[in-house]
């Protein structure tokens, strides 16, 4: 209905999604002002938006913005929303259960006839080296096959490395 009402007859879902959330964000604000010192600065409102073209396994989505995002215009931070998704850090989350065993730990049931693997942290200060251990290997070492068919890393995509880094290169850092 919002199509056929603007007149965008022609133009693709996410086109039209994002347009859809530019005017959305024309009368909504993520902010809330405090003075200081005679300034004005944002603070963080706590008033997320629906995303209009959540991805099919999310349901409803909402997105909110923590960052001030003041100086950007409306289709700028509404091509940002659109590319937000909780799948990178849901398969980040994945790989941790997968990998790390040091976080289970055999517990007996109540007879004590059988054992039951459970997550359970023992010690947290390990649990926390394991975690930052497998969170650079992951963003720095794993490939990950990108639209266009190459392999890069997390870190690659984002511009903060410029090469697939082996695990050795990762351990022996200097």
């Amino acid at each position: 209905m919002w199509r056929k009402r603007n007149g965008y007859e022609n133009l693709s879902l996410s086109h039209l999604a994002s347009l859809m959330l530019t005017e959305q964000l024309n009368t909504h604000s993520f902010y809330n002002y405090t003075e200081s010192n005679g300034k004005q600065y944002p603070v963080w409102a706590k008033n997320p938006i629906h995303h209009p073209l959540p991805h099919v396994d999310e349901g409803v989505r909402m997105v909110d913005c923590t960052t001030n995002l003041t100086n950007y215009d409306n289709n700028h931070i509404s091509n940002l929303l659109m590319n937000v998704d909780s799948r990178s850090t849901n398969a980040f989350i994945q790989q941790i259960r997968r990998s790390l065993s040091i976080l289970e730990r055999p517990l007996s049931t109540a007879r004590g006839t059988e054992k039951s693997y459970i997550y359970a942290n023992i010690n947290p200060k390990y649990a926390q080296f394991a975690v930052t251990i497998l969170r650079t290997y992951y963003n720095f070492c794993q490939e990950i096959k990108t639209l266009n068919g190459e392999y890069e890393t997390p870190a690659q995509r984002l511009g903060i490395a410029n090469k697939i880094y082996t695990v050795y290169d990762i351990l022996y850092f200097k």
